[in-house]
């Protein structure tokens, strides 16, 4: 990840900070308009500068059902939706994708697991796989690396991140229970589970994201290299080795 792709995702996603004034606040911000006259946009960027992300996920996916040619907005609904799966935004954009640390246990600091979120940890997995549709709804080549529209490195390195995360924790559904770090559940990935990981692996890998596209194709080299008759074997044994 350059300094530049970093400026770019930060600056979108300092949204999800707590504590920040923002700029339609009348209650101590600099209002950029009348208060009594906030434009759906503006409320919803408020809802995700407090924190509102219920209310901010569902301003901008009526905004979007409204004009859904405007794609700025796809990246910050992907992040709301990202957030509020427990994803750490501030710190996986800062993360060492590049270190001698596995993809696994790179991310396993900034998603949350089935042991921390109980019986919320599927809906969890809903919204960020959610995350990833969105992004997926902006056509391919105003998403590329090389397009000159100014969400575009955003969209693509939240891409990479986001189907990386949900890789990881659609994995770890299949080794955590109520009590913690548990390998033994892997023996109930189905093939189905297993074609749902790697295919968000191989989704990361295709987005281009930089050091984070690199860890994700790197991953998926890995897993294929492991002992296994099929996917889910080798799945199952890369979740082992690589923690």
């Amino acid at each position: 990840m350059n300094m530049k792709q970093l400026v770019q995702i930060v600056t979108l996603l300092i949204l999800m900070a707590c504590g920040t004034k923002n700029a339609f606040d009348c209650d101590g911000g600099v209002a950029k308009s009348q208060c009594s006259q906030r434009t759906k946009y503006e409320n919803a960027r408020i809802a995700l500068d407090d924190g509102d992300l219920d209310t901010a996920i569902t301003l901008l996916d009526e905004l979007i059902t409204d004009e859904p040619s405007n794609y700025e907005r796809y990246p910050l609904l992907a992040a709301a939706y990202a957030a509020r799966a427990g994803l750490d935004i501030l710190n996986i954009v800062t993360s060492n994708f590049g270190g001698s640390s596995s993809m696994l246990q790179t991310l396993s600091s900034v998603i949350p697991t089935p042991a921390a979120l109980g019986s919320a940890y599927d809906q969890s997995l809903v919204d960020m796989n959610a995350a990833n549709e969105v992004l997926e709804a902006i056509p391919a080549e105003l998403r590329s690396s090389t397009s000159s529209d100014k969400y575009a490195a955003s969209a693509v390195l939240q891409m990479t991140l986001y189907q990386s995360a949900y890789a990881v924790m659609y994995l770890n559904k299949f080794t955590y229970s109520a009590s913690g770090y548990d390998p033994s559940r892997l023996s109930s990935m189905t093939a189905d589970d297993a074609t749902a990981i790697l295919s968000a692996l191989a989704a990361a890998g295709a987005a281009s994201g930089g050091a984070a596209g690199s860890a994700a194709q790197e991953a998926i080299a890995a897993i294929q290299a492991q002992p296994g008759a099929t996917d889910a074997e080798k799945l199952a044994a890369w979740s082992q080795s690589a923690r």
